[in-house]
Parts: structure tokens; C-alpha cells; sequence
């Protein structure tokens, strides 16, 4: 009996050795490769990633080890915003060779957690307590100082940090998409699935979380109401901090940061190249971020460096992502992919938070018969290793287009 056990024991270890051998070579091409990926015609996309922990409060890596970790990754920017952190070291904010770090905060505010991006007023920022009360009045604020900042509520539907009553005016974004609630959501509702992704992890860490990524819908909807009430700013969050507690005195490091980092990012689009000057390029990257002219995807999918999606009118004035616009007759969205994907895709358009067209073209024009806020998703169907098999995963979502009457 004991030898059964032992040679079984045996069997499943080398299957599932050989299974990871296999997983490890699992290529999962979406898009041909390019030596140089093309920005899109007219704009320059460069991107980063925002939600980052520190040690200095919820992560496990000092900020210089993140900033080596986001060069690694070839990011060109990205965001520490540790919790409730108020004596930031803004002597790291700026250029790290290639890579441009901003030092931000995310904060505790009534039962959630506000990230604060772009910040030069610290008013606001000099304790819990009195952050509680002037977070309050700032939110009320249709109308703020800049120097404030963006602010952009995180998880909004994480247990126990969810938001509570009406959202204010001054709200300015939330987080669709949020990979620790991601994953923490696969824990609590497909627990076997996830230890599955946790013994598959070390094999091939793209695809083991790609296998629990499932479309964040209620903050989707959320992003939709929202945005037809006011301007509303939808971004990806890592909220990396490569950091999970095993026990009272026992922690991993998990996902590591260079893993989150590639990802999921968001990609601003530029009228301007990056010149290397941290000051002029700093106010480009957030003057991006503040006006929507970004999108954020899944880059661990493919790289959609590339893509784009404008509205023309018809004195062929461009209006990228984020712009607010009357409408007029002839105005036109246009959707280009970088390249035609290997796998089955779709390019769909939301009008109001309901679609309105579905297209499998690597370019997509449809004319805006109406008013509206009009949005992009792209999806497509890859082939994943088993048990998964093929099923749809989104890939890129763009902040919506605002048509005025």
C-alpha cells in the first residue's frame, strides 16, 4: 500500500513537473512581434503604472528596488503612492535614467482609500485627522484648486473599503481595474483556481495570472453611470506591494513587482515626445492623465503600443480619448489596433454605457449620428493552457469621448 502511494506520489510530481515544462514554453502570441513598436500615427504613447506601495508602507521593497524593478520592466513612468505616508520623499521624484518616478499618496478617507496624483498644495496632507475634514470639503469642490490634484477612488468595491452614499462632484476617477482585489476576489469566490495559479506562478507568472482575470463589470457600470453624469477619469491600478501575509510572522513575496508591472498598464498619448527634462515632461504626462488622454490595458496580453482611438470632425480637427466636444454633424470615432491579432478579437463601441457596435477590423470608423459618451473596449479569445482553454479576456479599455448637445 505504501509503495501505491509513494509510486503515485511519484507519477503526479513528474506530470506535473513535465505540465510546468510545458506551461513554461507556453509563447501565447496575440499580435506579432516588432522589434520597435510603433507609436500611433500623430500621438506618442508612453507608458506607466500608478498604486504602488513602498515599505514605507504597505509593500516590501524599498523605493530604489521599485524603481529598479519598474526599469527592468521598461516602463517610461510610474507612481509610489504609499498609504497614508504624509512626510513623502519627494527628493526621488524625477528622472531615474530612463524611467520618470512620481512620489503621490493614497490616503484613508471615511471607509475607503483615495489615491492623490499630481500633488503641489500639501494643505491637505499633514495627518489622518485633518485630511478627514478638508478631503471632505475638497470633494464637495466642483471646481478646486489644480494644485490639489487628482483624486481617484480606489477598489471601489473591495470588501470593507467600499464607498457609501452619493459620489461627490470632486471625485475626479476610480480604479477599474484593481489587481490585488483581482486576485483577493479569485481567493474568496474560485478558491481551487487559485491555488492552482499559485503552483503554476513559478512556471509561467504571465499566464497564471492571466487565468484569473475576469472583466471587472460592476466598476465598469459604475465608470458608465458616473461619466454620464460628469467627466470621469478610468484608470488601472497594481496596488503592488509584493506583499502576502501566510501567517502571524510569515509573509511572501507575491507577485513580485516586475510581474504586476507588466501586466497591466495605462498608456498616455502625447502631442509631443518626452525630452528627457523632468519638469516639462512631468506636466505632459499629467496634464494627459488629468484631461482622460490615456487608455489602460492588459499588456501582459500583447504590447498595444499602437493603437488609438480619436473622433474627427469633418474640418479634420482630432480629438483624442478624454475630449468634451459638441456635437456637430460628420464627426467620426476612429479605432486603429496596432496590428490584426493571431487570435479571435473584437473592437466594441459603448454609446451611454451600452454598446453599440461590435467590429472584427484592425480599423474601425463609425459615424456619431447623436450626443453621447462614447467609449472603446477591445477583447480577444487566446488559447490558454489547460484545464482553461479559450475564453474572452479584455485587453484595452479607453476613457470615454464626451459629445455635448
Amino acid at each position: 500500500m505504501k509503495r501505491s502511494l509513494f509510486a503515485l506520489f511519484l507519477f503526479l510530481f513528474f506530470g506535473f513537473f513535465i505540465y510546468g515544462l510545458i506551461l513554461n514554453r507556453s509563447p501565447l502570441l496575440i499580435i506579432p512581434h516588432e522589434l520597435v513598436p510603433r507609436h500611433p500615427v500623430g500621438f506618442y504613447d508612453y507608458s506607466g503604472v500608478l498604486h504602488i506601495h513602498s515599505k514605507l508602507s504597505l509593500g516590501s521593497s524599498p523605493i530604489q528596488d521599485i524603481v529598479r524593478a519598474g526599469q527592468n520592466s521598461g516602463l517610461d513612468f510610474l507612481f509610489i503612492t504609499d498609504l497614508n505616508f504624509y512626510d513623502r520623499p519627494l527628493e526621488l521624484t524625477g528622472y531615474h535614467n530612463q524611467l520618470l518616478v512620481f512620489i503621490d499618496g493614497k490616503y484613508s478617507y471615511l471607509n475607503s482609500r483615495l489615491i492623490n496624483l499630481d500633488v503641489s498644495s500639501m494643505d491637505h496632507l499633514t495627518g489622518v485627522g485633518r485630511a478627514q475634514v478638508v478631503l471632505t470639503d475638497l470633494l464637495n469642490q466642483k471646481n478646486r484648486s489644480p494644485g490639489y490634484g487628482v483624486f481617484i477612488l480606489a477598489h471601489p468595491f473591495k470588501p470593507g473599503f467600499q464607498w457609501t452614499g452619493e459620489y461627490p462632484i470632486g471625485l475626479d476617477g476610480l480604479e477599474i481595474i484593481n489587481l490585488r482585489h483581482l486576485w483577493q476576489q479569485a481567493w474568496l469566490h474560485h478558491r481551487t483556481s487559485f491555488l492552482w495559479t499559485l503552483l503554476i506562478y513559478p512556471f509561467n507568472d504571465r499566464l497564471a495570472l492571466l487565468r484569473i482575470f475576469r472583466h471587472p463589470r460592476q466598476e465598469v457600470q459604475l465608470w458608465d453611470s458616473l461619466s454620464q453624469r460628469r467627466p470621469t477619469l478610468g484608470f488601472s491600478g497594481a496596488d503592488a506591494g509584493s506583499k502576502i501575509r501566510a501567517g502571524r510572522n510569515f509573509q511572501l513575496r507575491f507577485p513580485s513587482y516586475e510581474t504586476l508591472f507588466n501586466f497591466s498598464r495605462i498608456h498616455v498619448l502625447l502631442r509631443s515626445e518626452l525630452t528627457g527634462q523632468a519638469l516639462g515632461d512631468r506636466k505632459k504626462i499629467t496634464s494627459a492623465i488629468r484631461n482622460g488622454h490615456f487608455y489602460f490595458s492588459l499588456d501582459s496580453l500583447a504590447n498595444p503600443k499602437g493603437f488609438n482611438a480619436f473622433v474627427r470632425s469633418s474640418s479634420g480637427d482630432t480629438y483624442p480619448m478624454g475630449s468634451e466636444l459638441p456635437f456637430s454633424e460628420n464627426l467620426r470615432l476612429t479605432v486603429q489596433l496596432p496590428q490584426r491579432p493571431l487570435v479571435p478579437f473584437e473592437v466594441e463601441v459603448f454609446k451611454d454605457g451600452e454598446r453599440l457596435l461590435t467590429s472584427s477590423s484592425v480599423e474601425t470608423e463609425i459615424s456619431l449620428h447623436g450626443p453621447g459618451i462614447y467609449r472603446v473596449q477591445v477583447q480577444v479569445r487566446p488559447s490558454l493552457p489547460l484545464p482553461d482553454g479559450s475564453r474572452w479576456i479584455p485587453w484595452i479599455y479607453t476613457n470615454p469621448f464626451y459629445i455635448r448637445p
